[in-house]
């Protein structure tokens, strides 16, 4: 049996294997929306941890990172910031996201928002704006899962066919199982992807040179010094801090999560442990490139670039030259777990949002059955433009990554004047719309600048990233007119400062 049949039968058992996680969890589902979003707000630590973690490190985190080490160098201290301020989001915004959700019963971003701004045309905004962002990130784990796939079977299995195929199989688990379907399956793939990395970049330092870690260090000292330097600017190295922490957050598939806690003592450890998860996945990953890079340097191995189109295919190209295809494919199932996990999640949420603060809002009497109905429609939406934009690959997976990042950063100033209405100066519902409109037209304006045909020194002015530019104009925006406009009503400023301040600080 050829090598590359032994390792893409092996990543297609997976698939399998976590399709019938999800149809055992539709066994269990409630029929009603809040079972079918939120699996019932019953999350416990040991579920809730896992299906973060799976959540926030995805194609970018198994398969970018290996090849960022590969092709850039060293940004683990960059990486160790932002998923160090993830862990904090969970006490900074997720306690209280989970206070006010529990509360109040709401089930999504907008509904928080557009409730302490009592504006609907907020909520709108709010769910076009992250369904638009999170089409990006959906199409990343399509890439990726396309790239997995393609580079296993030597390319017999093309990176279309391959992305699709995996990526309609991951839409018809969640939209048949839900929210349960997606933690269910996370937890499993959470698990796999962690210790799929580790043992991937510890085998391939050792199989690849015998002299091992210490060899491949020497080798990179020696012929490529500079990818053991740190060689990220300060002001690229801030916008990612921002973008890929507090940007990433408020992505609807991850601040969803704390909704869905048991608890407060389940947050409380949330923030505490899960940056350990974040953090240390990116040891290995570093080993895969640096050994990548060693090995090109010494002629193991073809320049990836050039034959793969990408460095996002580092860790499978790796994996199928040094590695027995049997140990190919169960490696290849974890770095197809970090796809899946992330994108099931990303798929939910689309639904989510559109369904619940778009349908509803127009339609607010419709049953629970019809409400899940149309979730399900606008999950096999989100595939289908996922697929059709993964088809072109419009980047590397980084940048595009980057680009949703941004675009929800832009939801933060309207985000903290809803959960800390303290204080002499409020956030107005005309600031929080004005500063969320011109903050993602300059995140769009700042990626494509080519495209607009707009001079090229807008696209990483300074050499910040238009994220975070555009973040920075939002808060003067958002200060500004604060001043001279009515601010939300003392009532709701009040509702909201009463119920954090008894749950936050009660004995």
């Amino acid at each position: 049996m050829e090598a590359w049949v032994i390792s893409t039968s092996i990543i297609l058992v997976y698939v399998v294997l976590v399709g019938i996680l999800g149809a055992v969890a539709f066994r269990r589902l409630r029929v009603n929306i809040e079972d079918y979003f939120l699996v019932s707000r019953l999350a416990g630590f040991f579920i809730l941890y896992l299906t973060i973690v799976a959540t926030y490190h995805s194609s970018y985190a198994i398969l970018t990172s290996c090849g960022t080490f590969y092709g850039t160098g060293v940004f683990f201290w960059d990486a160790g910031t932002w998923t160090f301020i993830t862990g904090l989001c969970s006490y900074i915004l997720g306690y209280r996201f989970w206070i006010l959700g529990k509360k109040y019963g709401y089930m999504t971003p907008s509904d928080l928002l557009s409730d302490f701004y009592d504006s609907r045309f907020l909520g709108f905004l709010v769910a076009i704006i992250m369904a638009i962002f999170l089409i990006p990130y959906i199409v990343v784990q399509a890439m990726g899962l396309g790239y997995i796939i393609s580079v296993a079977s030597e390319g017999v299995i093309p990176y279309t066919y391959g992305m699709i195929a995996l990526s309609l199989f991951t839409a018809l688990y969640c939209l048949v199982g839900g929210l349960r379907a997606v933690y269910w399956t996370d937890v499993f793939q959470g698990i796999w992807m962690f210790i799929a990395l580790w043992v991937a970049g510890l085998f391939l330092a050792f199989t690849v040179f015998k002299g091992g870690i210490a060899e491949v260090f020497s080798i990179l000292a020696v012929e490529k010094p500079a990818l053991l330097t740190v060689n990220v600017p300060y002001t690229y190295w801030l916008s990612m801090t921002f973008v890929f922490s507090f940007g990433i957050v408020l992505q609807p598939h991850l601040w969803v999560r704390y909704y869905t806690a048991r608890d407060p003592k389940t947050l409380k450890w949330l923030g505490a442990t899960t940056p350990l998860y974040l953090m240390f996945i990116y040891v290995p990953a570093a080993l895969v490139g640096f050994t990548a890079a060693a090995a090109v340097v010494k002629g193991l191995m073809p320049e990836i670039v050039k034959t793969y189109g990408t460095v996002d295919a580092t860790l499978p190209a790796m994996l199928v030259k040094f590695a027995p295809p049997w140990f190919t494919g169960i490696l290849l199932a974890g770095a197809s777990a970090a796809a899946m996990s992330t994108m099931d999640s990303q798929f939910h949420a689309f639904s989510l949002v559109l369904t619940r603060d778009i349908y509803q809002k127009i339609n607010p009497k419709a049953p629970d059955t019809a409400l899940i109905r149309v979730g399900r429609i606008f999950i096999a939406i989100a595939f289908l433009l996922s697929a059709w934009l993964a088809v072109y690959r419009p980047g590397i997976i980084f940048d595009i990554v980057a680009f949703a990042g941004a675009g929800t950063l832009q939801l933060l100033p309207a985000t903290i004047g809803a959960i800390y209405p303290t204080g002499r100066f409020k956030v107005t519902k005309t600031a929080a719309i004005t500063g969320i409109i011109i903050g993602s037209i300059i995140v769009i304006i700042t990626e494509f600048t080519g495209r607009l045909g707009l001079p090229a020194w807008l696209y990483r002015p300074y050499g910040f990233h238009g994220g975070m530019i555009a973040f920075l104009v939002n808060i003067i925006i958002t200060l500004i007119i604060s001043l001279f406009t009515k601010p939300p009503s003392p009532e709701k400023i009040e509702k909201f400062h009463k119920l954090l301040e008894e749950e936050i600080y009660k004995k």
